[in-house]
């Protein structure tokens, strides 16, 4: 088990570089995703739904790329972890009630789209 904030180093020295393009595009992905998830909600004018989407997007993809600039030695080391990845309770906790947070705004705008009352 790796105890430490330097995860995608690891990767890097396990997968290569197809496996930090692969975790490097989840990560892209997850934050794309969450912004349409606030504009989706924006279009509902769920204006602090939208909002809240948005900031976990910004959170998120900004913790990983401080984390990844701390791996590649281009940032000071910082104590970040890599969210959804890095060993750690409450860094972990966090990131999953944020993403449980995305999921609900991303399905009362569903249901929205659908007519139904959320």
């Amino acid at each position: 088990m790796v105890r430490s904030d330097f995860l995608l180093a690891v990767i890097a020295e396990e997968l290569g570089l197809a496996g930090v393009v692969l975790v490097i595009a989840l990560f892209v992905w997850l934050v794309s995703r969450a912004f349409a998830i606030g504009r989706q909600a924006g279009q509902h004018e769920r204006h602090f739904a939208a909002l809240v989407a948005q900031g976990i997007g910004i959170w998120i993809g900004f913790q990983a790329l401080i984390n990844m600039g701390v791996n590649m030695g281009l940032l000071p080391t910082k104590g970040l972890t890599l969210p959804l990845m890095s060993y750690g309770g409450s860094g972990l906790l966090a990131n999953f009630v944020a993403l449980a947070i995305l999921l609900r705004i991303d399905w009362e705008s569903r249901q929205l789209s659908r007519g139904l009352n959320a």
